[in-house]
């Protein structure tokens, strides 16, 4: 009876912290989402802590103990982005799909985070903003387009012999790939100038990147 008893408890600690743990995630959740909605509709210089809280209906104290900075809260804006490309689900299947369908995989997903309008609003508030706030643009490279090269490059590191892959630097190859991958469809969506790339654009425009690593 007694084991029966400090195992129900042990069983109700654990469901208690599994509890506790899935709350503060959804809370970090508001917070990022409503941080970009601030930072989008504000700017970084706008933005402030208050309107943060007021969007995602916590108090300014929580979103101090999630961010302690509007500069770490900008960053983790920028991470959710490049977390939402190289997920861990996604790693998993990079490693089990073929070497092609694994850069298809990744590709199609990069590009639709790199034309999200979130993505592009936030790229647009990094250039607006680098002058007043230089640390800016670093935080937007390491937090996005950085993680997004190491993450291909350690996947082309992976799988140097294959025969398919001949690379002899997985870093410059994933910077030519996502070169590839955006073209000047990328700048065109950011000065808000045409339509933006059709859906069978897009399927060219990935084969030929991948076409590219692949000779």
């Amino acid at each position: 009876m007694v084991k029966q008893g400090a195992g129900g408890m042990g069983e109700g600690r654990a469901k208690s912290r599994g509890s506790g743990r899935r709350k503060s995630d959804r809370k970090r959740r508001a917070i990022v989402d409503g941080a970009c909605r601030v930072f989008l509709a504000r700017g970084f210089g706008g933005a402030n802590m208050d309107a943060v809280a007021a969007a995602a209906g916590v108090s300014k104290m929580t979103v101090y103990r999630y961010f302690p900075s509007k500069e770490r809260l900008f960053a983790g804006v920028v991470r959710d982005m490049c977390d939402r490309i190289v997920d861990p689900a996604l790693a998993a299947s990079l490693e089990t799909a073929p070497l092609r369908e694994s850069l298809r995989i990744f590709a199609r997903r990069m590009h639709r985070i790199i034309f999200s309008p979130e993505t592009l609003g936030l790229h647009r508030i990094v250039v607006a903003e680098s002058r007043r706030f230089p640390e800016l643009g670093r935080l937007f490279y390491d937090s996005g387009p950085g993680g997004s090269i190491r993450a291909l490059a350690e996947h082309f590191a992976r799988h140097r012999r294959d025969p398919a892959l001949k690379i002899r630097t997985p870093r410059l190859a994933a910077e030519e790939f996502l070169e590839l991958l955006r073209g000047y469809d990328h700048m065109r969506a950011l000065l808000r100038v045409g339509r933006g790339p059709s859906p069978r654009g897009v399927r060219q425009r990935i084969e030929r990147a991948i076409d590219h690593v692949l000779r």
